[in-house]
């Protein structure tokens, strides 16, 4: 299962953890995981072109962090409520798949 947690302050996005695999399906067949990446993926290349000095990025092994330095930044506030909307789409749709909670 992916989990995708989300963190909040002051009601602005901070930070966003994606970890696990959806298992949905065989290895590079996996259709969930497909979406996700595809999401994902995006939104990792416009903050690192958009809002490189505003934003922490890491890619680990099964591990995607998305921190967010400047909590003022209107823009970049909506460009994370707008990767939010597509990643609690995918999660509606394969609740057995993915996880999306807002942690503290």
């Amino acid at each position: 299962m992916v989990k995708i947690e989300l963190t909040k302050n002051s009601g602005s996005f901070q930070k966003l953890k994606m970890t696990g695999h959806a298992e949905s399906g065989d290895f590079g067949q996996d259709l969930v995981c497909a979406a996700l990446t595809g999401i994902i993926s995006g939104a990792l290349n416009a903050y690192d072109l958009e809002f490189k000095n505003q934003t922490n990025l890491f890619v680990g092994d099964n591990e995607i962090v998305i921190e967010v330095l400047d909590l003022t930044n209107h823009d970049l506030q909506e460009t994370f409520n707008f990767l939010v909307i597509q990643l609690k789409t995918i999660a509606i749709q394969y609740p057995k798949n993915v996880i999306l909670k807002e942690v503290k």
